[in-house]
C-alpha cells in the first residue's frame, strides 16, 4: 500500500525489530526477495520504493539525498514506525546515511552496502554519461550495461532467469525517476559527517564490485564509529549474487542490534 510519500510493504513478524530495506537504483522494493524467507521469521521487514522506482511517484524538481529522506520520513510516519533499522544497498545506502544523519533519534542501527560517501567530480561525470547514454542509445542497452555493471560475469552467464529478474526492474524504472536519482548521487557529500553517525552500523562491499569497489567502501566503515566491516564474494549486488551469504551476515548483526535494542 502507498503510505505518506512511498509506496511501502510491511511484513514478518509483528513483534519482531523493524528493518527498513532500501534498494538500487533502477530497481524496487522487490530486490529484497530472495531474503525475505529468511528475515521474515525474525523481523519486522518495510520494504519501501524509492520515489520514481516501483510503485512510487518522483518526487519532482531536483530531489537531494535529504529530500530522499524526508520522503522515507513520512511514509514511516504514516505507517506507525517511530524508531527503525536501516538496510540499504547502493542508491539505497545512500539515502539510509541521509536519513541517519538527518533523524539520528529514529534509527536502531544501520546497514549501508555497496556505498561510498562522497561522489566525486570524476564519478559525477560518469553517471552524467550513463543519463545520455539512455536517451541516446535507448533503454535495452541500458538494461545490458547496467546488469553488466551489477553482477560478475560468470554468474550472469550462469543465471539468465536471475538477469531477466533484474533487468526487468531496470526497464520499469522511469525515466524521471532515474535522473532524480542521478541527481541525488551526484550531490553525495557525506564523508565529512559519517563521524556523526552514533549507532551500530554495519558496512558490506563486493570483493569484485568494480561499480563501487572496496577501497570506496572501507572509508565509510573506516569513518562510522565502531562500524563493523565485511566484505562478500561477489560484484555490485550482493544481496542477489550472494543472497544466503548476505542474509546470514546481516542476520547475525541484526541479531544483535535486536538484543541490544531489547535491552534498552
Amino acid at each position: 500500500m502507498t503510505q505518506g510519500a512511498l509506496h511501502v510493504m510491511t511484513e514478518g513478524r509483528p513483534d519482531g525489530l523493524p528493518v527498513v530495506l532500501l534498494h538500487a537504483i533502477c530497481t524496487s522494493s522487490d530486490l529484497w526477495q530472495p531474503q525475505l524467507p529468511l528475515w521474515n521469521r525474525r523481523y519486522r521487514t518495510i520494504r519501501v520504493d524509492l520515489p520514481g522506482h516501483g510503485r512510487s511517484q518522483p518526487l519532482g524538481g531536483e530531489p537531494t539525498l535529504s529530500n530522499y529522506a524526508v520522503a522515507l520520513a513520512e511514509t514511516l510516519d504514516a505507517s506507525g514506525h517511530d524508531r527503525v533499522a536501516l538496510l540499504g544497498t547502493s542508491f539505497g545506502a545512500m539515502v539510509a546515511q541521509a536519513f541517519a544523519l538527518r533523524f539520528p533519534e529514529r534509527v536502531h542501527g544501520l546497514v549501508l552496502a555497496h556505498a561510498g560517501a562522497l561522489t566525486s567530480a570524476e564519478v559525477a561525470a560518469i553517471w552524467d554519461q550513463r543519463l545520455r547514454d539512455l536517451y541516446m542509445l535507448g533503454v535495452e542497452q541500458h538494461v545490458r550495461s547496467t546488469i553488466g555493471r551489477w553482477l560478475t560475469p560468470g554468474f550472469a552467464h550462469a543465471s539468465p532467469l536471475t538477469v531477466d529478474w533484474l533487468g526487468a526492474m531496470v526497464r520499469a524504472t522511469s525515466r524521471i525517476g532515474y535522473r532524480e536519482a542521478v541527481g541525488a548521487i551526484q550531490g553525495l557529500d557525506h564523508k565529512s559527517r559519517l563521524g556523526q553517525i552514533a549507532v551500530p552500523t554495519l558496512v558490506i562491499a563486493g570483493a569484485a564490485d568494480m561499480a563501487v569497489p572496496p577501497e570506496i567502501v572501507r572509508p565509510v566503515a573506516n569513518g562510522i564509529p565502531n562500524a563493523e566491516y565485511a566484505v562478500l564474494d561477489a560484484a555490485h549486488m550482493g544481496n542477489v549474487e550472494q543472497p544466503v551469504a548476505f542474509a546470514e551476515v546481516v542476520g547475525r548483526f541484526l541479531n544483535a542490534l535486536g538484543s541490544g535494542a531489547a535491552e534498552r
